[in-house]
């Protein structure tokens, strides 16, 4: 079948594009074909194939399609409309236009499909708040509240009314699909649309949350965004269509009610949990009167915290008819919250071409696929798997994992009372689930995590490679985590810059990458990366902390990379016998001169 698909370049259509059956041909509407590419790209080569672009625009008569594009159009057999910005603050005439006129538009191309060939259906992705069903859409009574709605949700709604009408009258089966809050896959966490949960995740991170907005009988229902795309490309296969509105999220006792949901949010953030709760129609006021500007906390967030509970049973049919899991899962929420938190403090960051974000047991990484034995990096303090990217960029064809260990980048906190042997067991547990050897890099405090786990899984290694680890304890002002972390909360650029040169981080300031400087000023905007910093910090400057026994590291599988600049680290004794490589550089040489470092890390694993 062919399958005319808009939005496919936004958060939900390219999980669609990837889960609809390769048999069939995706049509998907694109005003940039650079960003069609890039979608491309991330298909596996049998579902490249089978997509193809047509430029246009929701918004512009009959799309904007023309020749060629308006023909391919033609041939649809079913047109899943998913297309429309996240943005709950839209004024009223950007509303109108990205929703009611779009639908509008794709109503008037599924009628000419209609004429020329039966239209198969017709899916539309909704939301939950929307007030209309198969029994209500012709009522003009139903939907009379809305012209107090914010511009979002009333002409994404009157949109809803729309199509259902439309395609009443022109015969068409309809399948609307209301997920809840959209949030990051079920596997990764991954959650590449901000909005939605991420305003929760932002004021709860800036310490706005202390009363609980509503209590214990208020919920946000939420859905993963591939269970989104499961449910639609179930929808596609289906061989009778039948009209009917699908609310796709979990009863609200399977669902984390507004207490747990904020308490598990800064429980991953690392701030004070809730105290009590406020009433949501004061929240509201509030927000209204000014509140919301001076907080910049959104009234319309408000809407997605509800009471009511929502009728499941069209998609609970639909899951057991197509064998789907689309129940929320709530061990993946760590990663939710962390990922969100992660792209609040890096809005403006994005991944270079080839790497792409994967989860293997309690961790992140960015992964890089090639041939050989892979390579598992692991970062230091006041960095993460980002740094390591120049790094991993002159190794070329290898497969690379760059970790972020918990408490940094994308990872959770793994939240062991014993700061060092959490990180140890997650990277231990993270090499265990390799199926061959690997080769394992770490760098600065990373070192300290790659030799103690190193220890434990000698056998496991092809390579343990060390880039200026930490084998001596840290210099005694970071014992105390409080202390370090209020230092941290008033860090600026220039005061990080000096303390940079100053314990020989970098030899001269024209080391210091401008992008480095960047990631970290960014990173210490999160209470999260501030708390796991300042307590590594204070770990690794007890002595009983850095207890790497070089005696039971195998010294054919050790090297050493380490630079002699460096003010505030030395090599230990029982160290200095092993197999070590002097360079006339800093602390942080893998981030000032990734090129040399990948010169001595590919002449040892060759």
């Amino acid at each position: 079948m062919n399958i005319f698909l808009t939005g496919g370049t936004g958060f939900i259509g390219k999980q669609i594009i990837k889960l609809i059956p390769k048999h069939h041909r995706t049509i998907v509407l694109v005003r940039s074909i650079n960003k069609f590419n890039k979608l491309v790209d991330s298909l596996v080569p049998t579902g490249q194939q089978n997509v193809v672009p047509v430029l246009g625009d929701l918004t512009q008569p009959n799309l904007g399609l023309k020749g060629n594009d308006l023909h391919l159009v033609m041939d649809a057999d079913i047109i899943i409309h998913a297309g429309g910005p996240m943005n709950i603050e839209l004024d009223q005439g950007t509303a109108e236009r990205v929703f009611l006129q779009a639908s509008k538009e794709i109503a008037a191309i599924a009628q000419l499909v209609h004429q020329k060939k039966a239209l198969k259906q017709f899916i539309h992705i909704v939301g939950f708040m929307s007030p209309y069903n198969e029994e209500n859409f012709s009522d003009d009574q139903t939907g009379f509240h809305l012209e107090k709605a914010p511009p979002y949700e009333q002409m994404k709604f009157k949109a809803d009314m729309y199509i259902r009408q439309t395609m009443r009258d022109l015969g068409i089966p309809l399948s609307v699909v209301n997920p809840g809050v959209v949030i990051g896959d079920s596997v990764t966490g991954k959650t590449e649309q901000l909005g939605g949960l991420s305003i929760l995740v932002d004021s709860t991170r800036r310490k706005l949350m202390p009363l609980v907005p509503g209590g214990k009988e208020y919920w946000i229902p939420m859905v993963h965004v591939d269970h989104v795309a499961s449910l639609v490309s179930a929808l596609v296969e289906e061989d009778q269509p039948e009209n009917n509105t699908y609310f796709l999220l979990d009863e609200k006792y399977n669902t984390p009610n507004m207490k747990e949901l904020v308490t598990a949010i800064a429980k991953e953030v690392r701030v004070k949990p809730p105290v009590g709760a406020v009433s949501l129609k004061l929240m509201k006021s509030l927000l209204r009167l000014g509140g919301g500007n001076l907080v910049k906390i959104p009234e319309a967030s408000m809407d997605f915290i509800v009471k009511p509970d929502f009728p499941t049973k069209s998609k609970t049919d639909m899951s057991v008819k197509h064998n789907l899991n689309v129940s929320l899962q709530q061990t993946i929420l760590p990663f939710v919250i962390t990922d969100l938190d992660h792209r609040l403090s890096h809005k403006d960051s994005t991944l270079p071409d080839r790497f792409h974000n994967s989860r293997i047991g309690n961790l992140t990484a960015l992964v890089r696929e090639g041939i050989g034995i892979p390579i598992i990096m692991l970062h230091g303090t006041f960095s993460g798997a980002d740094c390591l990217i120049p790094l991993a960029n002159s190794l070329p064809q290898r497969p690379i994992w760059l970790v972020d260990l918990p408490g940094f980048g994308r990872t959770p906190y793994h939240h062991n009372p014993q700061t060092m042997v959490g990180y140890i067991n997650s990277v231990v547990d993270l090499i265990l689930s390799f199926q061959s050897q690997v080769i394992l890099v770490g760098h600065s405090f990373g070192g300290l995590v790659a030799a103690q786990a190193a220890g434990l899984i000698q056998e496991r290694l092809h390579k343990l490679i060390l880039l200026q680890p930490v084998l001596q304890p840290a210099p005694y002002i970071y014992r105390s985590p409080k202390v370090t972390k209020f230092f941290l909360s008033l860090m600026n650029e220039s005061m990080f810059k000096r303390r940079l040169l100053a314990n020989g981080s970098f030899v001269n300031e024209k080391e210091i990458p401008e992008s480095y400087l960047n990631y970290v000023m960014e990173d210490l905007e999160s209470p999260r990366v501030r708390t796991s910093s300042a307590e590594v910090m204070a770990a690794i400057s007890t002595p009983h902390s850095i207890q790497a026994n070089p005696d039971e590291i195998d010294l054919n599988k050790l090297n050493i990379l380490w630079g002699d600049k460096d003010l505030e680290y030395s090599v230990p004794d029982e160290w200095s016998r092993k197999p070590i490589t002097h360079l006339p550089l800093g602390h942080q040489f893998p981030i000032s001169h990734p090129e040399i470092t990948a010169q001595w890390i590919q002449k040892w694993i060759q």
